[in-house]
């Protein structure tokens, strides 16, 4: 979204009315719901001094901004759906907030005890 916001603030020509707010539109390039709004809102006040190139520029960053927030609208309900999936998934499991606890199911020897590879040579004729 950053590149196309900053095509239509590229397309803008620059003179002291417009100059304040292309500054602060500037700001909002990272945040694509705050610039879509600016850039519209600067349109409106503007729309007679904003060349046809401009305009389409606009016009293809709000298509391109719609489609943008549709995939942030799925992402998000594909979060929800998989937090709950996993909330549903460990429902009644539940651990003790004492690390003691935990710690206590692993006894050192039997760690201690656990074999390592096989330290026997080969005969690799």
């Amino acid at each position: 979204m950053e590149s196309y916001a900053i095509i239509v603030i590229n397309s803008i020509v620059v003179n002291p009315d417009t100059n304040r707010h292309i500054l602060d539109m500037k700001k909002y390039i990272r945040d694509p719901d705050t610039f879509h709004g600016q850039i519209n809102n600067f349109v409106s006040i503007f729309q007679e001094s904003i060349s046809k190139k401009t305009l389409t520029l606009v016009r293809e960053y709000n298509e391109m901004y719609q489609k943008w927030a549709k995939e942030q609208t799925l992402l998000q309900m594909a979060a929800k759906f998989d937090a709950e999936q996993i909330s549903d998934l460990f429902d009644n499991f539940s651990v003790s907030p004492s690390v003691d606890s935990i710690l206590r199911g692993i006894s050192k020897s039997s760690i201690a005890k656990r074999k390592g590879p096989s330290k026997k040579k080969r005969n690799l004729k």
